[in-house]
């Protein structure tokens, strides 16, 4: 079985309860990578890897015109459920590394890049997808926590079940340089760090307070 459809098999079981599921590397996205790209309004956007929706509805809100792709019918389920008043978005089942799309002012992607083997291909279609000067948004769990272990999983609520998503390790430099190979230049990047928020919504994340949770990039297409 190949990695995307070991992922596609295992989101499709946490689609039904992803929302509602305790995860503080989600909790801390959610937070911290929407203000990255708040200000695109009225604009063309790729979501890559949309997953239930969560910041789909987001930018649909503010009037952009989105395209949702991921792989997990699943997911994608939930996400129609939660975007039925927005005739501005449109979703797609498929593989971005199989698809060549174009057009578009903006990609986001979030939680996507550890899912991905093949750093050149990801970064290839990405920049494809965007038009000359537009804007790659990428949140990623933290390359030290990926390189320490750290992984999408859930523990499956009917079987009780750990499941690991398949995940690779991607240092920095593979990154950057596969980003660069494909045409696209650093415009920012920035870590997020744990702070008090964790604890006071779970006890249990007391253990990530000052911890780097996040590093959040942002390309721009030459």
């Amino acid at each position: 079985m190949n990695s995307s459809t070991e992922n596609r098999l295992g989101y499709n079981r946490w689609a039904s309860i992803y929302d509602g599921y305790v995860n503080s590397t989600v909790f801390v996205d959610d937070a911290a990578f929407p203000p990255v790209w708040a200000h695109l309004k009225d604009q063309k956007v790729l979501e890559l890897g949309c997953g239930t929706g969560r910041h789909t509805i987001r930018l649909a809100k503010a009037g952009n015109a989105v395209t949702g792709l991921d792989l997990s019918p699943g997911m994608l389920a939930e996400a129609r459920r939660k975007l039925t008043a927005f005739p501005n978005v449109t979703l797609i089942e498929g593989d971005l590394l199989a698809m060549n799309l174009s057009g578009y002012d903006a990609v986001v992607t979030a939680l996507v890049l550890e899912h991905i083997a093949d750093l050149n291909v990801f970064f290839r279609r990405a920049s494809g997808a965007l038009v000359a000067g537009g804007t790659l948004f990428l949140s990623e769990i933290h390359p030290e926590r990926i390189a320490g272990g750290t992984q999408a999983n859930f523990r499956d609520g009917k079987t009780g079940e750990a499941v690991r998503l398949k995940s690779f390790v991607h240092v920095e430099a593979d990154i950057l340089n596969a980003a660069a190979r494909s045409g696209l230049h650093l415009a920012a990047q920035q870590d997020v760090i744990g702070d008090e928020n964790l604890p006071r919504h779970n006890p249990g994340w007391a253990r990530h307070v000052g911890r780097k949770m996040l590093r959040i990039w942002t390309f721009a297409r030459r």
